[in-house]
């Protein structure tokens, strides 16, 4: 572990200038959001770290300066024809950037573009599997499992004999033998349809649709387009032309393969000379990657059409009717799913493909091992990284084999590891992206470059070390200098003391958040930020958060007093080994581990969802199979036994799923205190007097809002070739209501002056209302005070949204006026996610702070937590690992801190150790 005495003092400039040879970028004049005329130089190809309180200006620096400048640049390259169908972006509020390179940014976000993204293809395994499969896979029988193997021209016209024999042969009027010409490739391809026509073929098949080749138009030439040539019609009479062979004609114009069509489109049956069934006569077409990829129809499970789940949406029939169903909504019928209602809305397994996601045809293609053993691709991506490697390195490949894994390995194997390397060695490479937190998003998208092998280039990363365990924290640190070295600049937006010292550079934000915000504190080496007396980061580096911070922990209640402990008896779901667990009641109970251990599993599927239902039925105790006589079983809780339930009024749960972020959404109106607030300006004697009721008071309908920006605040101007601009409305001077509503006052203020303030001039505002004032308080308690009540939700750093969930969920919990009024003392469950997710180490201690003040008011707190600062408060831990995924789910703890630190077996508790006993400026 680093520490600022291992680094040297220096005695450079506060605006300091690296070496010429290595190149800087220069930011002059920076006034984006909060920047208050920024000035700085930035290294490059070195691991610089942008740190500071929540809300200082550190993503705005980093993202909406650096990375948006050198994105538009890149975008100023290309043609006017081209921008036009490119997002337009704004030039940031700077006067000038010098010396910015080719920029990448990784962020926080969680990659949703598609239900179909998973962990490999993010990473591209995926797209390099495809390729090997196509290359070196063997076809089997998607029924007998049987090999194909080679057949003679001979016994293909066996095969088409027995083939014109059968009904659906006899019952057409028409069957064209086709050779396939093109595949998958883009075009117009007017060349080919003159060559079919030069050549005395009449027909041609176009994507699917059979069409006169005289009539042939130019094709779309940006898609990709299917085509095969109509050798001959084996139905037509006296077309028999003495000598020729169509059968040998079509495999030779489609390089061994053809196949036989109907007038409907459907396709009888292939002819191959490498990939036909001896015993069926049944033929496959020759592979391609795109029969590997879930994303394209060539590949893709007909039923589920890659998804690998049905969703409701796929069983909802158009009002047209029956007949309008398309073929995978029929296909789905004949499995016995009718309606949206016979499966859940997060989907069910696919009862065609069981989940794989590809057709039966590709499920079948599989890749032979040593000791007689074969995977399929769906097989392989079941795997984690290391699985993957172990099953590639087993391979027994023929001469050709060898050739394409020799090329395609190599950059597997790298991003296999990198994998590894940023902790993610627990996921599956089938794994949902939607079902991965941020930071593991994040990780994946960061693993993805670092195979790359880029050098030159500026990556821009966003608090990568959320969701890390301190021991892979290690590993993340030791990747992000890999890419320095590499020869890239690596700016990272941290929080992570580790990391801040590891930095080659770090620049310190501040002094406040919002307004108060935006200016340079410190900046340089790491030693020579801790030594400044300007800078809070450097400060609290030095001195550290001195635990615990009440002055003891809180002692556990005894052991026989059942009515102050939550007992979990057989934990089972996913991972988790059907242990049993114990937490003492009205304590700061964290639960630890590495990524992938199950502690998500633990605290929000079993303990969160388990209470829930005791505390919906009445009952103290529940039990997995039966609950209340007359209650409905739940299948979905994998536990066998849950004691203590009835000590809480509501489960309230913080996790990482993200809050809503429309331009009109506000914190004010995210919190649920708009709607009082515009109830109380209704009580007003004279909005009373006008007949206006809360509605009036909202931006969002027409009557009270300001009819020029419609509530908006701000009117956007369009511009061909240039992002679109917002200007704020004349008419209303940004306070979004009309004229009759700003006349209604309250203190002074009308309703769009009070959306302008603070939380923290709300506070004493609305000091006479119990409620309002209490969630403002929250919000300050929170480090939001600086935060508007009308900030539009977009304009939100991740930190201070994730702390805006929090500050939800405690006002959700706090007590309304008939507890307030009976003297009743509220005791609920608060479940939260990594709230330090975002924090500054000063926010932290806030943070700290607010859950200990819950604890004091009876409540109990459960943490997910990898900040060794809040473990070291808890009064309770629970570990759970030793690792990720299938090596997880063991409880490897449960107890106060001091027996956690003496276990040598604990991933923790070195890290936390190191953290304690490292030296301290006590100043």
């Amino acid at each position: 572990g680093s520490t600022a005495e291992d680094y040297a003092v220096s005695e450079e400039p506060a605006l300091s200038q690296p070496d010429s040879t290595s190149g800087t970028l220069r930011i002059v004049g920076a006034r984006e959001h909060n920047l208050r005329d920024l000035t700085l130089s930035i290294p490059q190809r070195e691991l610089v770290v942008v740190t500071g309180v929540s809300g200082s200006g550190k993503s705005t620096l980093a993202f909406d300066i650096i990375f948006a400048e050198g994105q538009r640049r890149f975008m100023e390259s290309m043609s006017p024809y081209a921008r036009q169908f490119v997002e337009q972006l704004p030039r940031p509020e700077v006067d000038r950037v010098e010396g910015i390179p080719p920029t990448v940014a990784i962020e926080q976000r969680v990659t949703r573009g598609s239900r179909k993204s998973t962990v490999a293809t993010i990473t591209e395994v995926a797209q390099y599997l495809r390729l090997l499969f196509a290359r070196a896979g063997l076809q089997h029988h998607p029924d007998t499992g049987r090999p194909v193997a080679p057949l003679t021209l001979g016994q293909l016209r066996l095969l088409l004999a027995r083939v014109l024999k059968s009904a659906p042969a006899r019952r057409s009027t028409h069957l064209y033998l086709c050779a396939p010409l093109v595949r998958g490739r883009k075009g117009h391809h007017q060349p080919i349809a003159q060559w079919i026509a030069s050549h005395g073929y009449d027909l041609m098949r176009i994507d699917g649709q059979l069409r006169p080749v005289s009539t042939f138009e130019k094709l779309d030439r940006y898609r990709e387009h299917d085509i095969e040539v109509v050798i001959a019609d084996l139905r037509a009479k006296g077309r028999k032309e003495p000598g020729r062979d169509p059968l040998a004609e079509a495999l030779r114009l489609g390089k061994g393969a053809c196949f036989l069509l109907t007038p409907r489109g459907e396709i009888l049956s292939w002819f191959s000379t490498t990939r036909t069934d001896s015993e069926t006569g049944e033929s496959f077409p020759e592979l391609d990657p795109k029969h590997f990829s879930h994303n394209s129809p060539r590949g893709w499970c007909p039923s589920c059409r890659g998804h690998g789940r049905i969703f409701p949406w796929m069983l909802e029939v158009d009002a047209a009717g029956e007949d309008d169903a398309d073929e995978a909504t029929r296909r789905l019928r004949e499995f016995g799913l009718e309606s949206s209602a016979d499966v859940s809305e997060e989907g069910s397994p696919c009862p065609d493909c069981g989940g794989a996601r590809l057709n039966r045809i590709s499920r079948a293609v599989r890749l032979p091992l040593r000791a007689g053993a074969s995977r399929s691709l769906p097989e392989l991506l079941s795997e984690t990284a290391a699985g993957l490697l172990h099953c590639l390195e087993r391979l027994k490949l023929d001469a050709r084999g060898r050739v394409v894994l020799r090329d395609i390995l190599p950059p597997i194997r790298e991003r296999l590891r990198f994998l590894d390397e940023v902790g993610l060695g627990y996921l599956t490479l089938d794994r949902p992206t939607d079902t991965l937190s941020g930071g593991e998003a994040q990780r994946i998208r960061l693993a993805a470059q670092l195979g790359t092998n880029l050098a030159g280039v500026l990556y821009v990363l966003d608090e990568p070390s959320i969701g890390l365990h301190a021991r892979d924290n290690q590993k993340l640190i030791a990747t992000l200098e890999r890419l320095r070295d590499k020869g890239n600049s690596v700016l990272v937006v941290e929080h992570d003391d580790e990391l801040m010292l590891r930095a080659d550079h770090l620049i310190d934000l501040g002094p406040g958040a919002g307004l108060h915000g935006g200016r340079l504190l410190a900046e340089g080496p790491p030693a020579k930020v801790c030594a400044s007396s300007a800078s809070i980061t450097g400060r609290l580096l030095r001195r550290g958060i001195a635990h615990p911070t009440r002055g003891s922990y809180r002692t556990p209640p005894p052991t026989e007093d059942r009515r102050q402990w939550l007992t979990l008896i057989g934990a089972s779901a996913r991972n988790l080994r059907g242990f049993d667990l114990s937490l003492p009641l009205g304590r700061l109970v964290v639960v630890i581990g590495p990524s992938g251990a199950g502690k998500s599993t633990l605290v929000h599927e079993i303990i969160g969802r388990g209470v829930d239902r005791a505390r919906v039925e009445g009952l103290d105790r529940i039990r997995a199979a039966t609950g209340r006589k007359g209650a409905r079983p739940d299948p979905s809780i994998a536990f066998r036994e849950l004691r203590g339930a009835a000590a809480f009024r509501s489960v309230v749960e913080v996790d990482q799923s993200p809050i809503g972020k429309t331009p009109r959404s506000t914190p004010a109106t995210y919190l649920g205190i708009f709607d009082v607030i515009r109830t109380f300006f209704a009580t007003l004697p004279e909005a009373k007097v006008h007949g206006y009721a809360a509605g009036r008071f909202s931006f969002n309908t027409a009557g009270g809002r300001c009819p020029t920006c419609e509530g908006a605040g701000r009117i956007r101007l369009e511009m061909a070739f240039m992002p679109e601009t917002y200007l704020p409305c004349d008419d209303c001077g940004g306070l979004r209501y009309g004229a009759e509503i700003a006349d209604i006052r309250w203190k002074g203020k009308n309703i769009g002056e009070v959306l302008q303030m603070s939380f923290e001039e709300a506070v004493g505002f609305f000091d006479f209302h119990a409620t309002l004032s209490g969630v403002c308080r929250l919000m300050v308690d929170c480090g939001l005070g600086y935060l508007s009540l009308g900030q539009s939700s977009p304009t939100l750093s991740g930190g201070e949204a994730q702390r805006l969930k929090l500050v939800s969920e405690l006002a959700a919990g706090l007590p309304g006026a008939r507890d307030r009024a009976r003297g009743t003392p509220v005791r609920n469950l608060y479940l939260l996610e990594e709230p330090t997710i975002g924090l500054h180490l000063s926010d932290c201690e806030r943070l700290i702070g607010v859950l200990h003040a819950l604890v004091e008011q009876g409540h109990t707190v459960i943490v997910i937590e990898h900040h060794l600062d809040v473990i070291a408060e808890a009064d309770w831990i629970v570990e759970l690992g030793p690792d990720g995924g299938p090596d997880g789910g063991q409880l490897l703890f449960s107890g106060p801190l001091g027996g956690l630190l003496k276990r040598r077996s604990s991933p923790t508790a070195p890290f936390l150790k190191r953290h304690l006993s490292r030296p301290r400026d006590p100043s």
